[in-house]
């Protein structure tokens, strides 16, 4: 069997981990020309599901790895008015905690470095035909082309492949914006974060449709440890607001920008929430539409299939990245299984479709503020 994969996120990299530890021919394609071509992400959360993914299809010392470079964390989440005047912890339940909290990033090096040979990267994707023999012809952007027995697409919410596979796809973008960032967190910057971002999670509210999320990535152990570029702790934010505050261009903006503007949507907050903004690495910071989407009708199973947010596009709630992880460890239990492969992949979809919408539910009601 021959798999392509397309998506160098962290559910691809999961996925071509375990079916290689199973003797299965994988061939990951990304369109980024590197791992850090782009900002690719900050401190997220990896809840319970997600990490026995990783535990499960990682080899040992890759997911050592990424435990010992995980994030120093203590509290969970806070939440506060704009004046930072009360805090207010939310009860979440026990298995709330369960998991890993890590840098995006750094994830994504330690599962990539061993993929080198089986990772092309520069490879856009560009349209795929199924063959008469039932296996899958896919075409990337410079012309060249793959063959294999089963397309994965973990490529994300603007996934190309979904878009051929499900044209009527139900995808919302919502009236809410975003622009992510990070502020290094130097002895300026600890001094500007409220305790509860520097332990935990820290969401800020006014009532207005303005927001921002708050949390920092205190590295346990440094990745310069294990061969990887340095580690240095900050601040991830994020700055929500409805569409008309942003203006039109936000996505043409300039990173300077972006952060001014996004220090500028906080005015009348606390003065040490625009200030840490200001402080943020323009190297880092990016705009984002937020997605819901609804189950899509039943499709009939073949050699293309989705994984994480290119099958259920769910707005940002801190669970995406732990739901995605454990799709890919579903897909790759199904396929090592045994099984013929048209029964392994209706069986993973149907699994996958019931997990995934219910995340993305779940999702919805916590971006709302519903925990």
């Amino acid at each position: 069997m021959r798999v392509l994969i397309s998506g160098a996120g962290l559910a691809g990299p999961c996925l071509a981990h375990g079916l290689r530890r199973h003797g299965i021919d994988v061939l990951l394609f990304e369109r980024d020309a590197a791992v850090d071509a782009r900002a690719q992400g900050y401190r997220i959360h990896i809840g319970g599901e997600g990490d026995a993914a990783l535990r499960e299809w990682l080899p040992s010392e890759v997911y050592e790895q990424a435990a010992a470079t995980s994030c120093v964390t203590g509290r969970g989440v806070t939440t506060a008015g704009p004046g930072l005047g009360t805090f207010t912890e939310i009860p979440l339940p026990p298995n709330a905690y369960a998991g890993i909290t890590v840098d995006r990033l750094t994830l994504r090096r330690i599962m990539l470095r061993d993929l080198g040979g089986r990772t092309r990267f520069g490879a856009g994707f560009a349209g795929y035909r199924l063959l008469d023999d039932g296996r899958v012809r896919v075409r990337f952007a410079d012309g060249t082309t793959e063959d294999g027995d089963l397309l994965v697409a973990a490529d994300g919410v603007g996934s190309g492949i979904r878009r051929q596979l499900l044209p009527e796809f139900p995808v919302t973008v919502e009236d809410t914006r975003l622009i992510y960032g990070r502020t290094p967190l130097t002895g300026d910057a600890r001094d500007l974060t409220p305790d509860a971002a520097l332990e935990g999670f820290l969401g800020v509210n006014d009532g207005d449709g303005r927001g921002l999320a708050l949390a920092a990535q205190r590295f346990r152990r440094d990745p310069a440890e294990f061969g990887f570029p340095p580690g240095r702790d900050y601040v991830m934010w994020a700055v929500a607001a409805p569409s008309g505050r942003f203006g039109p261009d936000l996505f043409r903006l300039a990173a300077g920008d972006l952060i001014d503007l996004a220090a500028k949507t906080l005015a009348g907050w606390h003065p040490s929430l625009p200030e840490l903004i200001r402080l943020g690495d323009p190297a880092y910071v990016v705009p984002s539409n937020v997605h819901t989407s609804e189950r899509p009708e039943p499709w009939a199973p073949g050699p293309v299939t989705l994984a994480g947010d290119a099958a259920h596009p769910m707005p940002p709630a801190g669970i995406s990245a732990g739901v995605a992880l454990h799709d890919a460890g579903l897909l790759a239990g199904r396929l090592v299984s045994g099984v013929r492969l048209p029964d392994a992949v209706a069986e993973y979809e149907k699994e996958m479709l019931d997990h995934g919408f219910a995340a993305a539910a779940d999702a919805a009601r916590r971006h709302r503020g519903e925990f």
